[in-house]
């Protein structure tokens, strides 16, 4: 509807005639382009800009390489074939893949470098060079078990720098030697390759000893007082890779059990580091004390900064994004050729070394975001299973053969964009969960764009019983969805096989609560997040087998449900989501609203579809208000609204006189239209709505609309669409649904050769309303859209 800004003075409304007039100029001269998006500033940081960053960057080391498969080495006599390992390292993880001609050459000259001409950088560089190509651990065992060998004698294992790795012309150990060990150990680690405990042990303690607990910060070695940012980067990174390896099954155990809610010996190290960092945040060079920010080590000292962030799960280092500050510094030196080159120091004058750096930072960094732990309020109730998401995620990764991230997202302070960048958001607690309003408000406004909670209850396994995060997070869940109570799922639910056969078990009881089409919430009451931090292959090999049977159990749990909220596709992290919020603009105090019509069939259930409609409408340039409106079918203030929308799930049917009602609505001289979709293809909402309209418009029956109807071309403003894909869950399919294409399945009725019903019996409101993937039979997301844009501009131009 278009009416002043009051909608409590009717006699200031403007006919209806005038405003559908006003509104076919204005689509007229708004220089509609349907599929491109807002143009953005030189400044903006998207995702399509970092993507052509890193393409530029990968052809330009390409280009680089030599004709032997080597890149320039600045320093071929203590690092032979280490610029080509980066190199190469750098390229594999920006996507390059290992079969590429030029990198299999790569890959062939790195492996074949004799042990006898190896470095610790190159020792390190190759075994992650190696595990990134080959990430089963098969093809190059061998060259990598000895590289762990190399490092583990090479360790210094007397003298003050115990633990730490040396350049192989000096004695005295340094953190950047260390941390590249590091590095290549935990990746030969992490594909089933041993390495002794003691050689972690002993790195941990090199760490320990070059850390500052006054200030947090870690030096370069165990004597030196200065510290910097570089290596309060690699002392973070590395104090996580040795708590990771170091983990003793003994230790998680209590009477053959698992043993949940133990405390993390190392955290103080990991915070105090990251406190350093977020005090002395910087991207355009090497954060040391006592000196000003210059680009000397910029590059290394970035990727530094990537594992850290990456490996915390942090989002934030303080107040600062570092992924996004970090891409925006360097896409804005990035030079014409693809390459960056800086001002010294690691040798970064030489290209090739800090465009890999570069590199990583950006590919790394970029990975899509699986699932975000939700930091509720202060204190550690929130996560007492440090690492529990951080192995699931790693289970993610090896199940769905992809690369991806885990965050922290800082629920005090977070808005519902902010939640959004994660598709799953796990919630986890003991004794607490005392929200403010405001977050309840996000919580439920990030459920209702279509993203999904992961929640569980610190309980039982050591935790304790009873406890109060059970009942607070109920009570949260029924204050938020009042008519859609929690519920165990069925033994039928999509979960149950999502992406493992399992099946449901009283001693893990799994409850789901149903909103915006689909189940948005899953709760245990059980503690699923401390059986997921022993997920690790040193681990699970030392126990007994009743507690490893319930590791498993819990991990595929945790992965099935996290393929059942996302449906496998996940959004590059800086890939904005849409939310749904109010009016989009105002121009004239007029604006469209798309009001939805009130009935008993589920007419709300899927909220924020028609919002979604309304807001790409506002990206054409008409003006879009996007407040809830809900209109009875009975009411005068029906005639007020050039068009309706409705949708809905079960058995509905009007009375006599809300037929009468809209029979004049439809039939009168304001040429009402009623656009309408079947939540989810249901067949009962599809039976009641064909019966309704036939009593509405006697002698008027629901026909198919023909594939070539002016509707469905670029006629009115539109989309030509001759095509559309319909998919249909299938759990014998590649990723579960099975696909076909036809032309748009729509039914309608015509008075007077013009449409006043269209009506689609396939799903369009699911697809619409959810951020990921809906789980009904029914059109894409992007075909619902665009049929739904299509609707809408031929009910507006048809006059």
């Amino acid at each position: 509807m278009f009416s002043v800004n009051n909608p409590n003075r009717r006699s200031q409304q403007a006919p209806i005639t005038q405003i559908i007039h006003w509104l076919i100029a204005t689509v007229l001269v708004a220089a509609i382009t349907l599929t491109s998006p807002a143009s953005t500033t030189a400044q903006d940081l998207t995702a399509g800009r970092v993507r052509s960053s890193i393409e530029r960057a990968k052809q330009f080391l390409l280009d680089e390489q030599n004709n032997d498969g080597s890149w320039r080495n600045s320093d071929k006599a203590h690092h032979p074939e280490g610029v080509t390992a980066l190199v190469t390292l750098a390229l594999l993880n920006a996507g390059v893949s290992p079969k590429n001609d030029q990198l299999e050459k790569a890959i062939r000259r790195i492996s074949e470098l004799p042990q006898s001409r190896l470095s610790t950088y190159v020792a390190g560089l190759r075994l992650m060079v190696l595990a990134s190509a080959d990430p089963k651990g098969q093809k190059y065992r061998d060259i990598m078990r000895r590289d762990v060998n190399w490092l583990q004698e090479n360790q210094i294992k007397t003298g003050a720098a115990v633990g730490g790795w040396a350049y192989p012309y000096a004695g005295s150990g340094d953190g950047s030697n260390t941390q590249y060990a590091l590095l290549g150990l935990h990746e030969a680690s992490k594909v089933g390759i041993e390495v002794d405990r003691e050689v972690w042990q002993r790195a941990l303690a090199y760490w320990s000893k070059s850390f500052r607990s006054s200030t947090g910060g870690f030096g370069y070695g165990v004597n030196q007082k200065r510290i910097n940012g570089a290596m309060t980067c690699a002392g973070i990174a590395s104090t996580i890779i040795c708590e990771e390896n170091l983990a003793d099954a003994e230790q998680f155990l209590e009477n053959g059990e698992v043993a949940c809610c133990r405390p993390n010996a190392n955290s103080e190290m990991i915070e105090k580091g990251l406190a350093w960092m977020a005090k002395r945040f910087a991207v355009r060079g090497n954060p040391t004390p006592g000196r000003s920010v210059r680009r000397l080590a910029q590059f290394y000292y970035l990727y530094g900064m990537e594992r850290a962030g990456r490996l915390s799960g942090r989002r934030f280092i303080g107040d600062h994004d570092w992924y996004r500050e970090g891409a925006k510094e360097l896409l804005a030196i990035q030079k014409t050729n693809g390459s960056w080159v800086g001002a010294g120091g690691f040798s970064e004058d030489n290209a090739n070394i800090s465009t890999s750096f570069s590199l990583l930072f950006l590919a790394k960094g970029k990975r899509p975001i699986a699932i975000g732990k939700y930091k509720f309020g202060p204190g550690n109730d929130w996560d007492r299973h440090p690492w529990g998401v951080h192995y699931l995620t790693r289970e993610l990764e090896s199940q769905w053969n992809t690369k991806l991230n885990w965050q922290t997202i800082n629920g005090e302070t977070a808005t519902v964009q902010d939640l959004a960048e994660t598709p799953v958001l796990f919630i986890s607690g003991r004794d607490q969960l005392d929200l403010t309003s405001a977050q309840k408000r996000a919580l439920k406004e990030y459920i209702e764009n279509g993203n999904f909670i992961f929640a569980e209850a610190g309980q039982g396994n050591g935790c304790g019983d009873n406890v109060k995060f059970d009942r607070k997070f109920r009570a949260l869940m029924e204050e938020l969805f009042p008519e859609t109570p929690m519920q165990a799922l069925s033994l039928d639910h999509p979960i149950w096989n999502s992406y493992f056969e399992i099946n449901a078990k009283a001693n893990w009881p799994v409850l789901g609560l149903q909103a915006c089409c689909r189940t948005s919430v899953v709760y245990c009451p059980r503690s699923l997040s401390g059986h997921w931090q022993l997920n690790r292959k040193s681990i699970l090999e030392n126990l007994p087998r009743t507690p490893k049977t319930e590791i498993d159990y819990a991990t595929q749990l945790g992965v099935n449900v996290v393929s059942y909220a996302t449906g496998r596709q996940l959004r590059d992290k800086l890939d904005s989501p849409q939310i749904a919020s109010a009016t989009v603009s105002v121009l004239d105090n007029r604006a469209l609203v798309l009001p939805k019509l009130s009935h008993k069939g589920g007419s709300d259930d899927a909220p924020n579809a028609w919002r979604n409609i309304l807001r790409r409408a506002g990206e054409l340039g008409l003006t879009v208000d996007t407040k809830k409106q809900l209109v009875l079918p009975n009411s005068d203030q029906l005639l007020d609204y050039p068009f309706v929308f409705m949708h809905g799930r079960h058995p509905f049917f009007f009375k006599k006189q809300e037929i009468d009602v809209l029979a004049n609505y439809l039939k009168g001289g304001n040429r009402g239209f009623i656009f309408a979709d079947s939540i989810c293809s249901s067949n009962v909402f599809n039976k009641s709505f064909e019966q309704q309209i036939a009593k509405i418009l006697p002698g008027q029956n629901l026909e198919p609309i023909p594939a070539d109807h002016p509707m469905w071309t670029d006629r009115f403003g539109g989309f030509n669409i001759k095509t559309v894909t319909i998919t249909k869950p299938d759990r014998d399919k590649p990723e579960g649904f099975a696909h076909r294409t036809v032309a748009p399945q729509f039914l309608g009725v015509q008075i007077n050769e013009r449409y006043v019903v269209v009506y689609s019996p396939l799903d369009l409101s699911c697809a619409l309303e959810n951020a990921t993937l809906s789980h009904c039979e029914g059109y894409t997301r992007d075909d619902a859209l665009k049929l739904a844009i299509n609707v809408l501009m031929y009910r507006l131009q048809r006059d």
